[in-house]
């Protein structure tokens, strides 16, 4: 698991309020944790903070799964 992963998972553990050992690079954020948009707004954020990367919020939309955000951040700090 790269670092940024585990990052990803973190953030996502404590903005959704689940076990980080629950979330693994499938699950898929809104199926799976919430369909709330406050808590995704936070999700990212957390992201953006801790990675120091800015997610546009018209692009994570269009992202489901923990891998997919980790391949956009992952893009972006390139």
């Amino acid at each position: 698991m790269s670092t940024i992963e585990e990052t990803i998972i973190t953030c996502a553990a404590e903005a959704y309020l689940v076990d980080a050992s629950a979330i693994t690079p499938d699950t898929d954020i809104r199926e799976n944790l919430s369909n709330q948009s406050l808590k995704l707004i936070a999700f990212i954020s957390g992201i953006e903070d801790a990675l120091n990367v800015t997610v546009d919020m018209r692009d994570a939309a269009k992202l489901y799964t923990i891998r997919d955000f980790v391949n956009k951040v992952t893009e972006l700090i390139k």
